[in-house]
């Protein structure tokens, strides 16, 4: 049977440059990108669902005369390299590396087979909307059902973007039995020798129709594949960074609750992850602010405290029903915990962190959406990179997916509250009150604790120029008081009331303020230059744009006048240090106005107040630090203070 790689012409269509949408989608992290889209297609076409999906990675490399009419593909590229020479200076780079690499002795292969799956259906006939066809010839389309992980079609570009020829090989055994394989060749459009232009994808296939070719492909000489499933073979895969580490990070980061429930095994090349070794994996991982969530999160689902409670039946507009148990909650309470729940749907892979649920209560929760209903709302919400749900997107009906996502996180909210608030009140003094006591080393001393406080009181929060502090979330600066508490209350579920969540009401107790210092409201803001820190020294500060690791604990003292007390211990000993408070939102956090700022530790300094942000002296490496701060604000809202290094 003849082979060859197939440019069909564009005949008068668009004309594609080495720019895709599709893989622009996926760019942030390549093989984290690759794993996720992946292992949830994979999931997505189990063949018994009584069984694990398995997963494997393996890299090898072979002679570069194995490759698949490699001097058509080499022509394509000089053909190329003529349409775009002096006018696309990306374009032209990727035809130079490409031209090299199929120019050398040996080129190096990444082969993904998955097991205990379909197969690519349809690649006999090439139907329109099969497996097959979805996957090789359609650009954003996707024939999964409600309750696969994938909607946009557009996920199949993550690995293309691993290979520098941007060129891939799909091999398959389906479920009728039939076995094929076609190369696909994503690159740009270039002019033919008739003068006709391409549309920039090719096909290595044996027919002007670009079909698939029968029987299995064989590029890995020590694979052989004897049951169904696919093989993808990226090729010229050339990571920079260690690839089996990252895909192994991004595993456990992404499916540990797949894999712990026994519907995932991954392979990368010799290593092996299932559910008998996840645990081990997990709590291997460096003590870092991100692990230690994760860790968690898998404390969550091995615990036997754990509280898992169903989301109850719901009845929305149009007809719409949500069955009871369609979606579960599952909630641990403890010490330093993360305060968030990890967002899920039916394939198990990890979406995002809901936060702003409590500022008071020390909990960490995961929610499961499982039923067909749901699962297919939310799918429709979420983006292609399958990290956020956004009602707009639910074409149908966007109002109703409003409806349905609020309905969704005020029920987390208010099963937090009502599990768990009752027990917080109740232990309040013996788990974190005593953080707050004025210490009594401190209550005979005759210093006076050093503070500085605006004019007056801000009445709206002002846009100012400032610089990064570091690469998180996006933060929304620039909201007056009325668009700020608009935020609050719609996006974040917090009224002016402070019934919707955010931190319970605080009063002083007897001897609560001795030792506590006293902010002058009403005293100047000018700089005392007898002080340290005068403005010559600011000015030739390089601040650090990464924070520093800090445990952290706060209270509401007076709810009205804006008053909190936070405890923080940082885990390394700074000279000088700022705090930079914001609020902590749902998918964004917003800086908080700071007005006043003190403390009773009479080995701390704070300099100043500016902004969002307190700068102050001398914190020793695991010592707590008590610091009041008065906020620009008079209603409830969840908090947190990053400790940067001045």
């Amino acid at each position: 049977m003849k082979t060859f790689w197939n440019f069909p012409a564009a005949v008068g269509g668009m004309i594609n440059s080495i720019n895709n949408a599709g893989l622009e989608t996926f760019r942030g992290n390549a093989l984290d990108s690759l794993t996720r889209e992946i292992c949830q297609n994979s999931l997505d076409a189990v063949k018994d669902k009584n069984n694990p999906v398995v997963v494997e990675f393996n890299r090898f490399s072979m002679p570069i005369n194995n490759f698949p009419k490699r001097y058509e593909l080499i022509n394509v590229f000089k053909f190329c390299k003529q349409t775009w020479e002096g006018h696309n200076k990306k374009s032209e780079d990727f035809i130079e590396q490409a031209l090299s690499i199929l120019g050398r002795n040996e080129i190096s292969f990444l082969r993904i087979s998955d097991f205990n799956t379909k197969g690519l259906e349809g690649a006999r006939e090439g139907n329109l909307v099969s497996p097959w066809s979805s996957l090789i010839k359609e650009a954003g389309s996707s024939n999964k059902e409600g309750d696969s992980g994938g909607s946009f079609g557009i996920g199949k570009s993550a690995p293309f973007l691993n290979s520098n020829l941007r060129t891939l090989f799909y091999s398959s055994y389906d479920t009728s039995g039939y076995q094929s394989h076609i190369g696909v060749a994503n690159i740009m459009s270039f002019k033919k020798n008739d003068n006709q232009v391409t549309l920039g994808n090719g096909y290595y296939t044996h027919n002007d129709h670009s079909m698939a070719i029968p029987n299995l492909i064989h590029l890995d000489e020590s694979f052989q594949r004897n049951e169904t499933g696919t093989d993808i073979y990226v090729s010229a895969f050339e990571p920079k960074e260690d690839w089996e580490g990252e895909i192994k990070k991004s595993v456990l980061f992404n499916f540990f609750i797949t894999v712990f429930k026994g519907k995932l095994v991954v392979k990368i090349n010799d290593f092996e992850i299932n559910d008998q070794n996840i645990g081990q994996l997990i709590y291997e991982l460096e003590d870092t602010e991100v692990n230690r969530i994760l860790k968690n999160y898998y404390n969550l689902l091995i615990s036997n405290k754990t509280i898992k409670i169903p989301y109850p039946a719901m009845n929305f507009s149009k007809g719409t029903r949500i069955e009871e148990g369609e979606a579960e909650l599952y909630l641990l309470n403890g010490e330093d915990l993360n305060r968030r729940v990890l967002m899920t749907r039916k394939t198990g892979m990890r979406i995002f962190e809901q936060k702003n649920i409590s500022g008071s209560i020390s909990f960490t929760g995961l929610l499961m959406i499982t039923g067909s209903q749901m699962n297919n709302i939310f799918k429709q919400m979420e983006n292609p990179a399958h990290n956020e749900w956004a009602p707009e997107r639910y074409e149908k009906d966007p109002k109703l997916a409003k409806k349905v996502y609020a309905d969704l996180r005020k029920f987390i909210r208010d099963t937090v509250k009502n599990t768990f608030q009752e027990k917080i009140t109740d232990e309040m003094d013996a788990v974190g009150l005593s953080d707050f006591l004025p210490n009594k080393d401190f209550s005979n001393s005759s210093s006076v604790s050093k503070t500085e406080s605006l004019n007056s009181s801000i009445k709206a929060i002002v846009t100012k120029q400032k610089e990064k502090e570091t690469p998180k979330t996006t933060r929304k600066k620039g909201k007056d008081t009325k668009e700020f508490e608009e935020q609050l209350a719609g996006e974040f579920g917090i009224s002016p009331t402070g019934d919707q969540g955010g931190n319970g009401t605080g009063e002083h107790t007897d001897g609560g303020t001795e030792g506590a210092g006293a902010a002058n409201t009403s005293g100047n803001n000018e700089m005392d230059e007898n002080q340290r820190g005068e403005q010559g020294n600011r000015r030739e500060r390089k601040p650090s744009k990464h924070p520093i690791q800090v445990k952290q604990r706060y209270v509401c003292v007076d709810r009205n006048n804006g008053k909190y007390k936070f405890n923080i211990v940082p885990e390394k000993t700074l000279s000088r240090g700022r705090l930079v408070f914001s609020v902590v939102g749902e998918q964004s956090d917003y800086d908080l106005p700071i007005k006043a700022a003190f403390t009773d530790d009479s080995n701390v300094t704070i300099e100043k107040v500016s902004s969002n942000t307190v700068y102050l002296t001398t914190l020793k490496k695991n010592k707590g630090v008590v610091v009041n701060v008065e906020i620009d604000y008079s209603n409830y809202c969840v908090m947190e203070v990053e400790l940067y290094e001045d």
